[in-house]
């Protein structure tokens, strides 16, 4: 019994944390660890005071502890024997946190208590320069939400980011553009390669590294072979770092992160207009408000298109705003402009059309504009009411045209709307009908506040008794993406690919945004355009779709509330029609063989010429790399022969000689 006593003894001792291996962690920066060992002690030892400051301390490292460890920095005044360094950390929190007036005053009384060797000064003179400067920092201009988080590591966080949907890959600075420099302090910079520039941007440490980390540039000869590599000017680079630069097709410009001191806090985004690519830029600017924060931005990888202001409108945010003691990490993020439009001048000349009304309401929590009431007496109307009793002219307001019938959560909750079918197949949307001219007033002021830009008065002639009932189904889906749970019912629709990623730019042109997603219990989703409940209609748009743009294996499929029940019918350009009645589809599956290109192998590193080739194929066809025995193993993805054939001779193109097609085997 007493050996077992002292058996648990002695290992309940070794779980016991001790102070010199707190204090480890915190020199080394470990405040999650350095957190929870000093946390540890000071249960045992409470009245400890060094273990109720480097407990405070680590606590102000956490996004949701932050507050506690200023309320602890707070009540140790006094107590502890470097003042200048509790003020320090206290003002450090109050920056964290946004509160810029009280961190500068916290940072200049911490200055006026350091002494000459403080390790801490001169980054609370530079942080004390920011929030100087910061006092009256503009509210932001958009808003941000996030579809995914996920922690990430810095060395790697873009191995997490799915580029299969998009024009874009996300490798590995080639060896060759790497300087002594970096390779001695083990530096390799990400690189987000854009088919539309022969330019590669990177960061490196130069040859010297007098600055740090700046932006390089090195240009891709028509051989793939790289140019050698040239730092950007000083009107983009700076004393501080820069790091991971992504050039913006959109802007035309590189988004980057630094540290500079006009950023915010720790590493800001950063977006400079590039005038041309022979190296002359303009002066960067801090991306928008809600981009950045206190804590690090490290990274933007940019949704193609951009906000009417210039902006990003989204993509895969990289910080540590609220990870868990400063973790890194990723998220996917969308940007929505909260810029208020100039109020629509009232005098505007209207336009007579004539529709017929439906009422479709909006699933979001806004305010409800006025139900209709039917206008006795229009003095506008291009018609007489009396002569042609079967019209009728009321007051609306028109918010848009779109080629087809559109999800109208733009629009204020409880909104109806009218729509009028043009000749040429596009559909004017306007809201209304008004009783009056102040009841439209009133409508127009709440349709602007609430964002619309583009929005102006008008008369419309409705013919009565031809309303449609929205309790009978739609026949075709209505534009924009959405999960297929939205699709209640039986439905049939075009399968155009799956992949966990967002849709690229040439598949929203191509299905002119119409899309539909299925998420899979692996994280991929399968994507289909062209819903309609006529397997009829759907195997018209087939043809039209392949001379768009998509794959000549898409194939049309059945879904059931969402789901996929059967494959209809897979021959893309001309389906067989006789096997698949209108009234009851019966699928026709034939059998198909899929192949597949092995590019390339390598045992160590890749060398920069294939590298730069592979990045060139790789805009061309999709290439994806596999470990295959200590080998790093380069393919296409699986594909029909035709396209196999061409991805072939693109891969023996590009100098990949030993190049071969394999069938696929699923």
């Amino acid at each position: 019994m007493i050996l077992g006593l002292v058996s648990f003894c002695a290992t309940a001792q070794i779980n016991i944390p001790s102070a010199s291996s707190a204090a480890a962690y915190f020199t080394e920066g470990d405040m999650s660890e350095a957190n929870r060992q000093y946390g540890a002690l000071l249960s045992i030892e409470p009245d400890q005071l060094e273990f109720q400051y480097y407990y405070a301390v680590t606590c102000t490292a956490d996004s949701t502890l932050r507050e506690e460890g200023i309320q602890r920095l707070i009540a140790l005044e006094g107590e502890v024997a470097s003042e200048g360094e509790r003020l320090f950390f206290l003002a450090l929190a109050y920056h964290h946190n946004e509160d810029f007036k009280q961190a500068t005053k916290f940072f200049q009384r911490a200055i006026g208590n350091a002494e000459k060797k403080s390790e801490w000064l001169n980054e609370a003179e530079f942080r004390l320069a920011q929030c100087e400067a910061l006092q009256d920092l503009e509210p932001p201009t958009i808003s941000i939400s996030y579809s995914s988080t996920d922690e990430v590591e810095l060395s790697d966080f873009f191995r997490s980011i799915p580029t299969e949907s998009t024009p874009f890959r996300i490798t590995l600075v080639p060896s060759l553009l790497r300087s002594k420099l970096d390779k001695k302090r083990g530096w390799v910079s990400p690189v987000v390669y854009n088919p539309e520039s022969d330019v590669i941007y990177f960061c490196s440490y130069g040859n010297k590294g007098a600055t740090g980390l700046d932006i390089y540039m090195s240009k891709i000869n028509p051989d793939g072979s790289l140019t050698e590599s040239q730092r950007l000017p000083d009107s983009v680079n700076s004393a501080s770092d820069e790091i991971n630069p992504v050039y913006h097709s959109a802007t035309q410009s590189i988004i980057f992160a630094s540290d500079r001191a006009s950023s915010i806090g720790g590493f800001d985004l950063f977006s400079a207009k590039v005038i041309t690519q022979n190296g002359k830029y303009r002066s960067p600017e801090r991306l928008p408000r809600a981009w950045n924060t206190a804590s690090n931005e490290y990274f933007l990888f940019p949704d193609s298109p951009a906000l009417s202001d210039g902006n990003p409108s989204g993509g895969w945010l990289l910080s540590d705003r609220s990870g868990h003691f400063s973790s890194a990490v990723l998220y996917r993020s969308h940007a929505v402009s909260n810029a208020q439009p100039e109020p629509v001048e009232q005098e505007q000349q209207e336009d007579s059309v004539e529709v017929s009304s439906i009422a479709i309401h909006s699933s979001l929590p806004i305010p409800e504009v006025k139900e209709v009431v039917a206008l006795e007496n229009a003095n506008n109307a291009q018609v007489d009411p009396v002569q042609d009793p079967v019209l009728k002219a009321e007051l609306a307001i028109q918010v848009g045209v779109f080629s087809s019938l559109p999800d109208v959560g733009f629009l204020p909750e409880n909104t109806e709307i009218i729509v009028k079918n043009l000749p040429n197949g596009l559909i004017k949307v306007f809201v209304g009908p008004f009783v009056d001219e102040e009841e439209r007033r009133k409508a127009k002021t709440e349709l602007i506040a609430f964002g619309l830009e583009d929005v102006f008065n008008t008369t419309v002639i409705q013919t009565e008794g031809k309303e449609r009932d929205l309790k009978t189904p739609p026949l075709v889906a209505l534009e924009g993406i959405h999960p297929t749970d939205t699709l209640t019912g039986v439905w049939y629709a075009v399968q155009i690919g799956a992949f966990s990623g967002e849709p690229s730019q040439p598949m929203l042109t191509m299905t002119r945004g119409n899309l539909f997603y299925e998420m899979l219990s692996d994280g991929l989703k399968r994507w289909y355009t062209e819903a309609s409940r006529s397997v009829d209609q759907t195997l018209e748009m087939l043809p039209i779709l392949i001379e768009r743009g998509a794959r000549e294996d898409a194939f049309i499929v059945k879904l059931e509330n969402g789901r996929r029940m059967k494959i209809i019918a897979m021959n893309a350009v001309s389906p067989n029609r006789v096997d698949v009645p209108p009234t009851n589809p019966v699928a026709s599956v034939p059998s198909m063989a899929f192949y597949r290109v092995r590019i390339a192998s390598f045992v160590n590193a890749i060398p920069a010429l294939e590298a730069a080739a592979l990045l060139r194929l790789g805009t061309l066809v999709t290439v994806r790399s596999i470990e295959i025995a200590g080998e790093k193993v380069y393919f296409t993805s699986k594909l029909r022969l035709k396209d196999a054939e061409r991805a072939y001779d693109l891969s023996v193109k590009e100098g990949f000689e030993n190049a071969r097609i394999e069938k696929y085997n699923e």
